[in-house]
């Protein structure tokens, strides 16, 4: 083969596998305006993104970060993409004129719920990433696709856990142990000792506890560990921050 031939091969290649692996989206299902409603209607959740045919940077690996997050915790929520191109036969521009998507503006990212007329815009304020997208599908669903390592339950028992009197500290310390045992998978049974030592140490130590406990967690974190303990560790900050509220506010009047 031709040394030149062979050398816009390999350059095309590279080009084409970069761009490639910049577009992946794990868990999105691409949607076109043939199968968009009859895909949507299978879920009771979707949230979709509306882009350019071939979307990259960091909001797009943002929402492919959620996707991995979301499908590791819920299988009612659909997540896709819509690409629009606005050359050769526009595809999809239809799609996304129909729910007013701004093409100035891509991604523009849309909740739909029980079906494709039920909808919800991403707030155009808010920054996509990955924590306000979980907050937008909690605010707005059932669903809870929490920080890594955190529990829905459990979060409802930090909820204001400092502020309560020893008695009712107690219960849900009890609460937290009953749970463990309908708990299946290994990460979610860790997750929940971990809860319960937090609520242990606040209900004995008080808020005090929280702020050191973060510092120290967070100065191990930025520390020389390894990637595995970086991991847990981030783990035990967002478990702890599920307290932060309760503890670092005072008592309404």
């Amino acid at each position: 083969m031709n040394r030149k031939l062979c050398l816009l091969l390999c350059l095309v290649y590279l080009f084409v596998g970069d761009f490639c692996e910049a577009n992946t989206c794990p868990g999105c299902v691409d949607l076109d305006d043939i199968i968009f409603n009859k895909t949507i209607e299978r879920f009771p959740y979707a949230l979709i993104k509306f882009d350019i045919a071939f979307p990259y940077g960091e909001k797009h690996e943002a929402f492919a970060a959620f996707s991995r997050a979301a499908h590791s915790v819920t299988d009612d929520l659909l997540i896709g993409t819509v690409g629009i191109k606005d050359y050769g036969d526009n595809e999809n521009k239809e799609l996304g004129e129909r729910y007013n998507i701004d093409d100035k503006k891509f991604p523009g990212i849309m909740l739909f719920r029980h079906g494709v007329n039920d909808f919800l815009h991403f707030p155009e304020h808010l920054d996509v990433t990955v924590d306000n997208l979980k907050t937008f599908i909690s605010t707005n669903t059932e669903l809870f696709i929490g920080k890594e390592g955190c529990l829905k339950e459990y979060n409802e028992l930090a909820k204001n856990f400092v502020k309560q009197s020893e008695e009712e500290q107690k219960k849900r310390i009890e609460k937290a142990e009953e749970l463990k045992g309908t708990l299946k998978k290994d990460w979610e049974q860790a997750s929940a000792g971990i809860y319960k030592l937090f609520m242990e140490k606040l209900m004995a130590q008080g808020s005090d506890y929280f702020e050191q406990e973060i510092k120290r967690l967070q100065r191990l974190k930025a520390g020389k560990v390894s990637a595995a303990k970086k991991q847990e560790l981030a783990k035990k900050i967002n478990i702890l921050e599920s307290f932060r509220v309760n503890a670092s506010t005072k008592e309404e009047l």
